[in-house]
C-alpha cells in the first residue's frame, strides 16, 4: 500500500514536469538512507518549489489546497491528536464536527496515517491537502503557542530553492572582513577545506565578526547550498553503489 501510494506521488510530480527521473531517483536514495517524506525531501534537496509541488498534487489528486494561516484554533480537534504524532506524520487537525476530524496533510493519500488517526481518536477522518511548511507552522502556533505564522522557509532556504533570487556571485567580495592578518609561511599553513573555513566564519559571534544581518544571511545561504549539494552527491553515489555501477 505504501509503495503504491509513493508511486502515485512520484507519477504526479514527474507528470507535472517538476523533476526528472534522475532527480527522483536521488530523492528516493535520500529517503532510503535518511528517511523523510517524498515532497519535503524533494524540496530540501532543492529540486522543487513547495508551492509548485503542492499545486501539482492538488491537480493530480483533484483536491483543493487548504491554507492554514487563517484557520482558527479548534481545541476539540487538537485534543484528538497529540503534537508528537503531528510532528512525526506531518499532519494538523483543522476541525472536529459531527464526529468527523478534518486533518490537513501534505499527502492526503497516506491511508496508513489516516487509519492510525482513526484508531487513536475513534472518529472518522477526512484528509485535506496543505503545504508541509504550513502544517509545521500551524503545529507551532496552535500546539506550542508560538507567536506569528511563518509558512515560508528561511531566507537561506528560499535562496537554495529558488523562491528568491540568490545574491550575485561576487556578493561575498563585498563583506568587510577588516585588514588581513599576517600571512604565515606555506609550511606553517594548515590544510583546511572550504566547508571548514565557512563553518568557522559562521560560528564567530556577530559582535566579534562585525557582520551585518544581510552579510550573515549570505554566508548562511552559502552554507545551506553546500549541505544540499553534499546530500545530493551522497544520495547519487549510494544509488550507483546499489545498482552495481560503483564499488567500495
Amino acid at each position: 500500500m505504501a509503495t503504491a501510494r509513493a508511486s502515485r506521488l512520484r507519477d504526479i510530480i514527474l507528470k507535472a514536469g517538476l523533476v526528472d527521473e534522475l532527480q527522483m531517483r536521488s530523492a528516493a536514495a535520500h529517503q532510503e538512507q535518511w528517511g523523510g517524506r517524498l515532497i519535503p525531501v524533494l524540496c530540501e534537496l532543492g529540486f522543487v518549489d513547495e508551492d509548485a509541488a503542492t499545486q501539482a498534487l492538488s491537480e493530480g489528486l483533484r483536491l483543493p489546497v487548504v491554507h492554514l494561516g487563517t484557520v482558527p484554533k479548534d481545541a476539540a480537534a487538537l485534543a484528538k491528536i497529540d503534537v508528537q504524532f503531528c510532528d512525526e506524520r506531518g499532519v494538523f487537525p483543522v476541525s472536529f464536527k459531527d464526529r468527523v476530524l478534518t486533518v490537513a496533510m501534505a499527502d492526503p493519500t497516506d491511508i496508513v496515517t489516516i487509519d492510525a488517526i482513526q484508531a487513536k481518536a475513534g472518529v472518522r477522518v477526512s484528509g485535506v491537502l496543505s503545504a508541509e511548511s504550513e502544517i509545521q507552522a500551524a503545529i507551532s502556533k496552535h500546539y506550542r503557542g508560538e507567536s506569528g505564522f511563518q509558512s515560508r522557509p528561511s531566507r537561506a532556504r528560499q535562496i537554495v530553492t529558488g523562491e528568491v533570487a540568490p545574491p550575485p556571485t561576487d556578493a561575498y567580495s563585498e563583506l568587510d572582513l577588516g585588514p588581513p592578518p599576517p600571512r604565515p609561511s606555506r609550511q606553517d599553513m594548515p590544510r583546511v577545506g572550504a566547508n571548514t573555513l565557512l563553518d568557522e566564519i559562521m560560528e564567530v559571534p556577530k559582535s566579534v565578526a562585525g557582520f551585518s544581518e544581510e552579510e550573515l544571511a549570505r554566508l548562511e545561504a552559502a552554507r545551506v547550498a553546500q549541505e544540499k549539494t553534499g546530500s545530493i552527491i551522497r544520495a547519487v553515489v549510494e544509488l550507483l553503489r546499489r545498482k552495481g555501477y560503483m564499488q567500495g
